[in-house]
């Protein structure tokens, strides 16, 4: 691994640049300030530390203790390291140690920009007591610069590796949270309502059978753990888990104590209270499962296309292919004109035949390298790759035709005529996928003022927008 480190561009422009910032500073300028350094360096470190511990992002990841035991001395070994005397050493075991920092605080993620505002506050102090050192003015100009710079790079060759060890701790819970839905999700959902049923039978047991040392919090339940433990990698960002967390909170620290000290009727109203709370946690449950179950296969239960949740998966890779391989490619936003209507004509039920015979007209006009996403309640988009902005613009107009010229059933006597507007963007080479969507936006707002059952687009187009 360290010999691989040691080949990398990376590794080596860093040496480089290291090497020339010392040779600009020269020998006896960087003499005098590594020894200002070495005899500062504890006064630094304290400073440093009664700075972090005052920050409120900084403290919850320090304390006392451990930077009694550990971190100061690491800190001062780093300073010794960075403005070393001897100017012949091997500056590989310099960078690697800077690119071991980075990936130390992606591993205990300490916040980057945390670790970037440790390094200000040296670079203030050094300055000061370069300032304090006597130095003539041209010496103590070249000396800022000098530990400015040199403090610099370490940063950016600390922040790299943080980005990448960031990166690869990313993939892997990604790994892993996919790889705990792909085990059967349907079975879990029924094993953890089970656990939560079990725990309020058990309280209830221990509570009427005067055993109420027995009456466990429902935080250290098999619920519990599971919930703390999984369900919220599994389940990450998901408004269920804290709602969920919430209501264990309201029963273990406000029920359970009342319970505990209850007598006579008041029993029963805490006790309907607590099986309330249970209610509410299985209902937040059952939601959070089931909408997991229905993007399981990363497509929209009603019509079967892709859900937009992975839209912004799609969009970035594209948008780098199109880059690398010099090719274009266009998103179509789509809106049913008038769905309202529909619903209001044929209910509910006919409005869901219509999506889901508009999701299959589209998806046999398209190609299967395309993508076909449901985008939002009766708006669909499509990602046309490699394809160019005149043919873009004709594959919008061909679904447009097929929708004025389709009748779509409701039932065995009813039929709805249904158009389409379209907004129509073309990769214009802006980085930001959000971007690309607001052009198509920006378009299919321009196709509904102008008529509806029309077709618009980011770009100058020389085709008909109408039959």
């Amino acid at each position: 691994m360290v010999n691989e480190d040691l080949k990398s561009q990376s590794v080596q422009g860093a040496i480089e640049e290291w090497r020339q910032i010392c040779g600009e500073t020269g020998d006896g300028l960087r003499t005098e300030i590594g020894r200002l350094i070495e005899g500062h360096k504890e006064s630094l470190v304290d400073l440093f530390y009664r700075t972090m511990l005052d920050n409120p992002e900084a403290a919850p990841f320090l304390g006392h203790e451990l930077i009694n035991k550990r971190l100061r001395f690491s800190l001062q070994n780093w300073l010794s390291t960075l403005f070393r005397i001897d100017s012949d050493v091997d500056l590989s075991d310099t960078i690697l140690m800077q690119k071991q920092i980075g990936l130390v605080h992606a591993r205990i993620h300490v916040p980057i920009h945390v670790v970037a505002r440790g390094a200000r506050i040296l670079k203030r102090e050094i300055a000061d007591r370069l300032c304090a050192a006597g130095l003539a003015l041209e010496d103590l100009v070249k000396g800022m610069e000098y530990v400015g710079d040199l403090i610099d790079l370490a940063m950016e060759t600390i922040s790299s590796a943080y980005v990448m060890g960031t990166a690869r701790n990313v993939r892997t819970d990604e790994a892993y949270r996919l790889f705990s839905l792909s085990q059967n999700i349907s079975v879990e959902r029924e094993r953890q309502r089970a656990a939560l049923l079990e725990w309020g039978h058990q309280m209830l047991f221990a509570f009427y059978g005067q055993k109420r040392a027995a009456m466990l919090p429902i935080g250290t339940s098999a619920f519990g753990l599971w919930l703390r433990h999984k369900a919220n990698v599994i389940f990450e960002g998901a408004p269920e888990i804290q709602n969920i967390h919430l209501v264990m909170i309201r029963i273990d620290e406000d029920l359970m104590l009342r319970l505990e000290q209850a007598a006579g009727e008041q029993v029963a109203v805490i006790v309907n209270e607590i099986e309330r709370n249970l209610l509410e946690i299985k209902y937040l449950l059952t939601t959070l499962f089931d909408r997991y179950l229905e993007i399981e296969n990363a497509r929209d239960v009603l019509t079967r296309l892709l859900n937009r949740r992975f839209l912004p998966s799609v969009l970035s890779r594209e948008i780098a292919i199109a880059n690398r391989r010099k090719t274009g490619f266009a998103v179509l936003l789509i809106d049913i004109d008038h769905f309202k209507e529909v619903n209001d004509s044929f209910g509910h039920e006919g409005g869901d035949l219509v999506l889901q015979q508009s999701a299959d007209l589209i998806l046999g006009l398209v190609r299967s390298g395309d993508f076909v996403f449901r985008y939002g309640g009766e708006e669909i988009l499509i990602v046309l790759v490699e394809v160019g902005n005149a043919s873009a613009f004709n594959v919008a107009e061909t679904i447009r035709n097929r929708f004025a010229s389709t009748p779509f059933r409701i039932d065995a006597a009813r039929t709805a005529a249904v158009t389409v507007s379209i907004g129509v963007a073309a990769f214009d080479g802006h980085p930001d996928y959000e971007h690309l969507i607001a052009l198509a936006d920006g378009a299919l707002y321009r196709a509904k003022s102008g008529g509806r059952n029309r077709c618009e687009a980011s770009f100058e187009v020389s085709l008909p927008q109408q039959d």
